[in-house]
């Protein structure tokens, strides 16, 4: 199947890609593409299988992964949202595009500033850019200032837990689609949990609850299944972690959501 991708670039802008389908199901897509994808990147695409493309507008989705076969690159793509036929604007995620962990000390965010600074200046003809320098600046000035950082991370958490509500005390119950959704989930955060802050790669039952919307009783059965098959183990310490198997079955899925984040805020539609 041929599709169209519109590609996030480091610059704010877009570009549209050709690319093949090789697979599909109902949350993601594994594709063929001419072009290099970068982990984390944000697409938006048309032609989509109508399993996929369920909302209105081309389906948003994040690069999970990418690999070069020959001349052309393999991805998977994990779509957790749907955007309009315009591009809209999305939230910048301030620790995302300063590299950094959200429990960063502060001496670290100004050593990463004065590094990203240099990279993204304007004067610096390969990998800067106005654009790239301001949103630098925006980013450094919330996170440098404690007030302005505990804020922001209040709204950041408020808007992760919103965005990984993907259930309902209705439907989170019930089903066998419910249920592989549900599976998708768990290791959707798990994989960007061991990505994200490989020191700490648990997550407690507790923490899965409120950040999926759905009660204890019903992980039990998906907990169990995933435990069974190993993609996931359960540590010492209660806490929930990831496996290698786990890590290539999210991979092979490309279903899983991922909270949204852009380099920046999206500007008009370029080829």
């Amino acid at each position: 199947m041929e599709i169209q991708l519109w590609l996030e670039l480091t610059t704010g802008k877009w570009q549209r890609v050709p690319a093949r389908v090789e697979n599909f199901s109902q949350g993601g897509l594994g594709i063929l593409a001419p072009v290099e994808l970068r982990v984390g990147q944000t697409v938006l695409v048309e032609g989509a299988p109508t399993s996929v493309a369920s909302g209105p507008g081309r389906p948003q989705g994040v690069v999970m992964w990418a690999s070069p076969v020959g001349k052309l690159y393999k991805a998977g793509i994990s779509f957790h949202a749907h955007a309009a036929a315009n591009a809209p604007e999305q939230e910048l995620d301030l620790y995302e595009f300063m590299q950094i962990h959200p429990k960063a000390e502060p001496e670290t965010v100004h050593r990463v500033y004065r590094i990203l600074a240099s990279r993204y200046h304007p004067d610096n003809l390969e990998t800067g850019g106005e654009e790239l320098f301001r949103a630098l600046v925006r980013a450094y000035r919330v996170l440098a200032d404690p007030v302005q950082r505990a804020a922001y991370d209040v709204e950041r958490t408020r808007m992760e837990k919103k965005q990984w509500r993907i259930f309902n005390s209705q439907t989170a119950s019930g089903g066998v689609g419910a249920e592989k959704e549900k599976r998708q989930g768990i290791l959707s955060m798990l994989y960007l949990k061991r990505m994200r802050e490989p020191d700490q790669p648990g997550v407690p039952i507790q923490e899965m609850e409120e950040m999926l919307g759905i009660p204890r009783e019903h992980l039990e059965f998906t907990i169990w299944y995933l435990k069974e098959q190993g993609f996931i183990v359960r540590n010492d310490s209660g806490r929930f972690t990831i496996t290698v198997k786990g890590v290539d079955r999210a991979e092979e899925l490309g279903a899983a959501p991922a909270p949204a984040s852009s380099l920046l805020q999206l500007e008009a539609v370029v080829r």
